[in-house]
């Protein structure tokens, strides 16, 4: 299937980042991410925002972020804010203050991660990219090697196993150090110091190559331009002797283009098929390592699905339920191509979106 390595594997690896393999773990973090609070503040009158512009502010108003090496400064003064507050945690009396100082140690590597996150794919400079991908990878080794510190995992356990101090907790609160205590137990903290260190090292080569691979899948296919007709060379990024298809095209009226674009952008990439399966073969192996069957059932641990057998039920109840309205879509856009296109109304891969924004414009 020509959809297969882009579409399929992409969502193969996104769909379960928020356990081990796509960026740092669920640390709970009560306040907002810069990138948050960027996207969500309220828009500022224009004469404020032409006196902003005088301004170096750094990347989401974060100063370190005026610049690449920015990313290697704040990272380190993370990490650093980090060790204090794992000595903290480890040396204080069981109480809320413990859950606290979890939350603080959350927020000071979320801050620097989540921003780096979207920068190594957004941000249009390299040097930018490649700044933030490190930050990322240094992060996230820092996160997976906390999820296995016994020390840290045996103050947040002292705390749960005192009924008093528990008794003390608002429901909020205790529910906080009941996922932070979760995320100890699926990362291995049960194992011995060998393993631990395994699990640790697993995490960061599933890190790299979920990096990889997610990073090739937006890259452009180069295909000798003799090979297109000409007179579709114009709809595509020209550099000598190739063209450079970036997307699916998918809102162009020339049908011509769009099957080129689909077939071109969405053919197997051999490199990117061979990081999937590695990535998929060390996430089983961290997953059996920890003590789950599948890496399945461990994403799925402590969520509503809980279980791969139940994502499945779902997923063929709902599509058996939305069959017959898909039918009926498809035969409103093969009536729609016949109109526009009688000559080849056969309605094929790489029509649908662009027929289906159609009749939406039309409603």
């Amino acid at each position: 299937m020509l959809a297969g390595w882009r579409g399929v594997a992409r969502t193969a690896v996104t769909g379960l980042g928020w356990v081990s393999g796509c960026g740092p773990k669920r640390w709970v973090s009560t306040s907002w991410s810069p990138v948050g609070a960027a996207f969500n503040a309220q828009h500022q009158p224009l004469q404020h925002q032409r006196w902003e512009l005088g301004k170096k502010t750094g990347l989401f108003g974060v100063p370190e972020l005026s610049s690449p090496e920015g990313f290697q400064e704040a990272q380190e003064k993370s990490l650093q804010e980090t060790e204090q507050l794992v000595k903290r945690a480890c040396t204080i009396s069981p109480g809320p203050e413990t859950v606290m100082i979890f939350d603080q140690l959350s927020d000071s590597l979320c801050r620097v991660a989540d921003l780096a996150d979207f920068v190594k794919i957004a941000h249009p400079n390299l040097a930018f990219r490649e700044a933030a991908e490190d930050a990322c990878r240094n992060i996230g080794t820092m996160v997976e090697k906390l999820n296995t510190d016994v020390d840290l995992c045996q103050s947040l356990r002292k705390l749960l196993a005192d009924k008093e101090v528990l008794a003390s907790l608002d429901p909020d609160t205790r529910r906080v150090a009941e996922l932070f205590m979760f995320d100890f137990e699926i990362s291995g903290i049960h194992l011995d110091e060998e393993k631990r260190k395994k699990a640790v090292n697993l995490n960061v080569q599933i890190l790299d190559l979920c990096n990889d691979f997610l990073m090739g899948s937006h890259l452009p296919t180069r295909i000798d331009k003799s090979a297109l007709p000409e007179r579709i060379h114009h709809n595509f990024a020209v550099e000598g002797n190739y063209v450079q298809i970036s997307g699916l095209n998918a809102d162009s009226p020339d049908d011509l283009v769009r099957e080129v674009a689909y077939k071109v952008f969405m053919f197997p990439n051999a490199q990117q098929l061979r990081c999937l399966e590695e990535l998929l073969t060390k996430r089983n192996l961290l997953a059996q390592l920890v003590g789950y069957e599948t890496f399945a059932h461990r994403a799925l641990q402590g969520t509503m699905a809980k279980t791969p057998e139940k994502v499945m039920q779902f997923l063929v109840k709902l599509s058996d339920k939305l069959f017959k309205r898909t039918l009926d879509d498809f035969e409103m856009m093969t009536s729609m191509k016949m109109k526009l296109n009688p000559v080849k109304s056969k309605l094929m891969p790489w029509d649908h979106p662009y027929y289906s924004g159609i009749l939406r414009a039309e409603r």
